[in-house]
Order: structure tokens, then C-alpha cells, then sequence
């Protein structure tokens, strides 16, 4: 039986180190495709030497066979390296973010909760987080891809518009209004989109608006490509990040023109694979996009665990000043009922709202919900009065 050590992230030092067990695990289809490369490398910059919110597994070698992270503090994402994904690792795993979970919600005085993204068709994996007390969440998200191969129909615009790329600051700024209006507000909109134009697979000719005959923004459709994906893996791959279409203008077949429009556009920036997520309850939304040639790839479950006493005791020895005086608030949680709205697919902007063609959080009786990503894409459930802050968390909640 293999033995592992586990430690911290150090920084660049296990950077390549830890992305190259990534490349591994996608090479041979392990896994949830999400987050990218890119996404996951920005995640593993952003961290700190010695992060205690990334963990690394070695052999007794010292080479790694596992990582982990965990994504807007509660989202546990993990790997292994090929023939070495055993169930003590996973376990190890789960439990290592069931600890630090505690003592990043316990702070904030809320009920510390993990939540673990499984495929579907991965049994092993979710007969292990049955026996570790997690649960299975309503919530689905189905990852959908779409060979840029095939034929691709043309687009039916409706009469008098026109679908053209974002052109300069003004295109820009009535993008992001539009964005933050179709996803509920999002004051934040406009630095959102400028840090979605920095990303790496950011391509202007991949972000595309629909306009009336008055110049009147209609919508908006963006794409985005994967180059560590390509560069690593040889895999030409895209993202439909988001598809939105204005109030008054649903009901027309913009959507749709939207989407073609920016699968032609996506084959002509040399990708030959354009991939989506989507919630398995939004049946409109799967309708328009199995209509523009989209097949299931993977069905991705959701699983929630709060953490109990013994992952308390664990994270917070007993002699730990001030644990006995941190404040917890009951978790409220609710399902959330299903709208029509736009989904972020591909995890590099900020948003904070979903909204366009995917499933729009309500309030419940229950509790008062959380409103809004990222996808990252995370979790359906949250403690109330946490308001999702990046696209992670709305991941879960939208699906287009």
C-alpha cells in the first residue's frame, strides 16, 4: 500500500509540479473537466507560499500524487495522478477540507460546509462521500460539448438586427449594464468584464453583442478559448462563457442566433471543440443548445457535508484561544427555483449574479436566498446572507 505525506502548497516551487498532475488527470478524462488549466493556474499564482487552503500529497520519493484546493473557500476541487488515485487518498482529501472549511466559516460565525463537484458516472467517488456523510444536492450541472467539425447551421437573426464583435469602450460598458441588469444587478459589472478582456484565452473576435436597427444592445454572447489546455494537452477547446439576451427581446430566437453565430466564430479562431455547462433543470436552455448540435459530455452531481464536531475538534485544538467565543449562525439553506437566464460556462470573469438563459435563484420562505457565480463555477446550497462572490459559486446556480 503506497504511503503519502501531506503538506502545503509552496508556491512557485510546486507550481509546475502540481499543474503537470492536472495535465495527467485531463489526458486520460479523470475527473470534472472544470475548472481549466488557466483557471487553475491563476487559483495556484494567487496562493501564497506554505497556502493553507492548497495541500499536496507526496510518495515516499517525495514526487506528488495528489492536490488539492479549495475554491471560494468552501468548493473542495482535487487530482491524483494516474494509478495512484486510491480511496485513502480521496479520503484524505475530503477530510483535509472538511478541517479547513472550519476554520475559514467559524470565523465569519457561519456553519462551516463543504461542498465536492462528482461526475456522475464516477461511482467509486460517490459511494465514498455516501459512507463520509455527504449528501447529495438537487442541483446538477451537465457539462455539454460540441465537435466545431460538424456542420454548423447559419444563424436566423430576427429582423433588424445585427450581430457583430464588442467595438471599443462604449460596446463595453452597455455589455456590462446589460450583464448586471440580466443577472439581477452587479454593481461590479464593468471591472468584472475588463478582467474577463485580461484573461489569457480572452479573443475580441470571440465576443460578440447583438444590436437593433437603433444601435440598441440585444444581447451578448462570449466565448473563450483554453491555451493550456491546447499547449498541454493538444486539445483546440472553447467555452461558451455567457449568452444573454435583453427582456424585451427573449421569445425571438436571439439566443440561438447568438450561439451559432459564436460557434462559426469559434471555429474560425481554430478550436474544433466548443463546451458549455448548464443546469439539468433548465430544460429550455438544454433544448436550445441540443438544437445547436450540444450533446452531454459528463453530468456533474453536487454533494454538501457540514462539518461536525469532530472536524471542529481536529481544526481547533482544545487549548485554542478564542475558538470557545467564535460566533455560528444556523445554516438556512433552500432549492432554488428555476428562471429564465444566462449562464457563465467558463470560469475567468467575476460575476456576481446569474442571470440570461439558466436557473435564477429566488428567495424562499425558507430563508432568505443568496443572489448570485464560476465557473467556476459552485455549491446550490450556501448559509444565508452569504452572497456568492465570483463565478464559482454562480457556476452552480446558473446554466447557460
Amino acid at each position: 500500500m503506497m504511503t503519502c505525506h501531506q503538506r502545503d502548497y509552496r508556491g512557485a516551487g510546486d507550481l509546475d509540479a502540481v499543474l503537470a498532475l492536472w495535465c495527467a488527470a485531463r489526458a486520460i478524462d479523470q475527473g470534472d473537466p472544470w475548472p481549466s488549466l488557466d483557471t487553475l493556474r491563476a487559483e495556484l499564482v494567487a496562493r501564497q507560499p506554505e497556502a493553507p487552503d492548497a495541500q499536496v500529497w507526496e510518495d515516499a520519493h517525495g514526487d506528488p500524487v495528489g492536490a488539492a484546493l479549495l475554491l471560494e473557500e468552501c468548493i473542495l476541487v482535487a487530482c491524483a495522478r494516474p494509478g495512484a488515485e486510491t480511496e485513502a487518498l480521496a479520503a484524505a482529501m475530503l477530510a483535509w477540507g472538511l478541517q479547513r472549511v472550519v476554520r475559514t466559516a467559524c470565523g465569519r460565525g457561519e456553519r462551516p460546509c463543504l461542498f465536492v463537484p462528482a461526475r456522475g458516472d464516477d461511482r467509486r467517488f460517490i459511494a465514498l462521500l455516501e459512507r463520509s456523510g455527504f449528501r447529495a444536492d438537487p442541483w446538477r450541472t451537465l457539462r455539454m460539448r460540441r465537435s466545431l467539425r460538424d456542420p454548423i447551421a447559419e444563424p436566423q437573426l430576427p429582423p433588424g438586427m445585427l450581430i457583430r464583435p464588442v467595438a471599443g469602450p462604449r460596446d463595453v460598458a452597455a455589455v456590462a449594464a446589460l450583464h448586471g441588469a440580466v443577472f439581477a444587478g452587479g454593481a461590479g459589472a464593468l471591472d468584472e468584464r475588463a478582467a474577463l478582456m485580461r484573461a489569457p484565452g480572452y479573443q475580441p473576435a470571440l465576443d460578440l453583442i447583438a444590436v437593433g436597427p437603433a444601435g440598441a444592445l440585444a444581447g451578448y454572447a462570449l466565448g473563450m478559448t483554453a491555451p493550456m489546455e491546447r499547449e498541454r494537452l493538444g486539445q483546440a477547446t472553447g467555452w461558451i462563457e455567457f449568452v444573454g439576451v435583453e427582456h424585451s427581446q427573449r421569445g425571438r430566437g436571439l439566443g440561438r442566433a447568438l450561439v451559432l453565430s459564436l460557434l462559426h466564430a469559434m471555429r474560425g479562431a481554430g478550436l474544433d471543440t466548443a463546451l458549455l455547462s448548464t443546469g439539468a433543470a433548465n430544460l429550455a436552455a438544454c433544448r436550445l443548445f441540443a438544437a445547436c448540435g450540444f450533446a452531454l459530455w459528463h453530468e456533474i452531481r453536487w454533494y454538501v457535508r457540514e462539518a461536525g464536531a469532530e472536524e471542529e475538534v481536529l481544526a481547533y485544538p482544545a487549548d485554542a484561544s478564542g475558538y470557545a467565543r467564535r460566533g455560528r449562525r444556523t445554516l438556512r439553506t433552500q432549492w432554488r427555483g428555476a428562471g429564465r437566464r444566462s449562464l457563465p460556462a467558463y470560469p475567468y470573469s467575476r460575476p456576481r449574479r446569474p442571470g440570461g438563459l439558466a436557473q435564477h435563484p429566488r428567495p424562499s420562505r425558507r430563508g432568505r436566498a443568496p443572489t448570485g457565480w464560476w465557473r467556476a463555477a459552485g455549491p446550490p446550497l450556501l448559509p444565508a446572507g452569504r452572497r456568492p462572490r465570483n463565478s464559482y459559486e454562480v457556476k452552480a446556480y446558473s446554466s447557460s
